[in-house]
């Protein structure tokens, strides 16, 4: 497989994170964390847009054409793309232990969303997995230390999720009509791989690609047998997340971080592979 990354927009983040793909407007966003940013880039015209929110933003979901809705740090909030306008929708009692970290919608447009305990160093098992159905909010797991990677498989009886510091994939069977997990069991263990394991998406055979923070690196895994594949080296060290995008879902967008110190660190890449993605979902209100 051929591989030649390009670099996307201008925009380098500080912690880039969430890529999201509208393949109705063939538009890609991405948040910067620690920037305070939602940035939308129109892939038809090469325009780059940035939104400023309140306070950390680490997550989004698309609505419809004119608003998206997206985690802060303690809550979900929508953002009007037309005004700007940031509009609290679902706030959880200020948590000084945990804050929001990835989040995605599933097939029936509920959004999910985990926090994570906010000591890097030593974390503790304080964070939690919720799911927002409408404007109701309920806990899906708890004890979790830094809830991240999500994604179903394409039938959608799989649900996977990763806890970064213990550097283990989850898988879970997944009930869409009832929006319940079961079963969980770990499927891949980053113990002999570089850097720790991030953000993921799963292309349209099942595959989960995976992103290494600190590993420098995306990585392709079969979830039936937990081994590894593929595997993309990016020129820096932090890579954050990845998704699939295109007018054919054809090609990767990998969100970095600022933190290695590169040239390029910080910027979102982008590369074309013979393989294709699944399309994110809109939340439904």
């Amino acid at each position: 497989m051929k591989i030649e990354l390009k670099t996307l927009g201008n925009y380098k983040a500080i912690l880039g994170e969430g890529p999201v793909y509208d393949i109705e407007k063939n538009r890609l966003f991405w948040v910067d964390i620690e920037g305070k940013k939602v940035i939308v880039n129109d892939l038809n015209t090469n325009e780059e847009k940035y939104y400023d929110t309140p306070d950390l933003v680490t997550s989004l979901c698309l609505i419809d054409y004119k608003t998206i809705i997206v985690t802060l740090r303690h809550g979900f909030y929508t953002l009007n793309l037309i005004t700007g306008e940031i509009i609290p929708y679902f706030e959880l009692e200020n948590d000084e232990e945990n804050r929001f970290n990835d989040g995605k919608c599933d097939i029936m447009g509920r959004y999910w969303a985990g926090t994570m305990n906010l000591d890097i160093e030593n974390p503790k098992p304080t964070a939690s997995l919720y799911k927002l159905e409408g404007k109701r909010l309920s806990k899906v797991l708890d004890k979790l230390y830094r809830s991240n990677g999500l994604g179903w498989d394409p039938d959608n009886k799989l649900f996977y999720l990763i806890d970064t510091p213990l550097r283990k994939v989850f898988q879970f069977d997944f009930d869409k009509d009832k929006g319940e997990i079961y079963n969980k069991r770990v499927i891949i263990d980053f113990k002999n791989e570089p850097g720790r394991p991030d953000g993921m998406t799963v292309d349209e055979e099942g595959y989960l690609w995976i992103a290494h923070s600190a590993g420098g690196k995306i990585t392709r895994w079969n979830p039936k047998n937990g081994e590894k594949v593929f595997e993309i080296k990016l020129p820096v060290l932090y890579v954050s997340s990845v998704t699939f995008g295109g007018p054919e879902m054809n090609q990767l967008f990998i969100t970095t971080m600022s933190r290695g110190g590169e040239p390029l660190a910080g910027r979102m890449f982008t590369v074309k592979i013979n393989i294709k993605g699944l399309q994110s979902y809109k939340f439904l209100t």
